[in-house]
């Protein structure tokens, strides 16, 4: 989306407060233009970041910006609610960490 710019809410803090280990499984499940998510992806090495949006514009949109961070980032055009099945069909069975941004 050319010319859209987006400002995540609170990013320093949500990124301490997941206190990312880099073999760690995190979720974004409102992935949106992913500024969060690009945050975790720098600090995992072997850990694996699930972005789940919605929105197709918007999984278009982070896969680009995520295109550095290709090996570790699984984006998913989903809902979060169905985030159970979504992790099993991926073949993960927990998280270390988890992002909604609901505001």
């Amino acid at each position: 989306m050319e010319g859209f710019t987006h400002t995540p809410v609170l990013l320093s803090e949500c990124i301490d407060a997941l206190n990312i280990r880099p073999d760690g499984i995190y979720v974004d499940g409102t992935l949106g233009r992913a500024g969060h998510s690009l945050e975790i992806a720098k600090l995992l090495k072997t850990g694996r970041l699930v972005g789940i949006d919605r929105d197709a514009a918007a999984i278009e949109a982070a896969g680009e910006r995520l295109a550095s961070y290709s090996d570790r980032v699984t984006l998913v055009r989903g809902n979060f609610c169905d985030l159970k099945n979504i992790l099993a069909s991926l073949n993960i069975t927990g998280a270390d960490g988890m992002l909604f941004d609901l505001g």
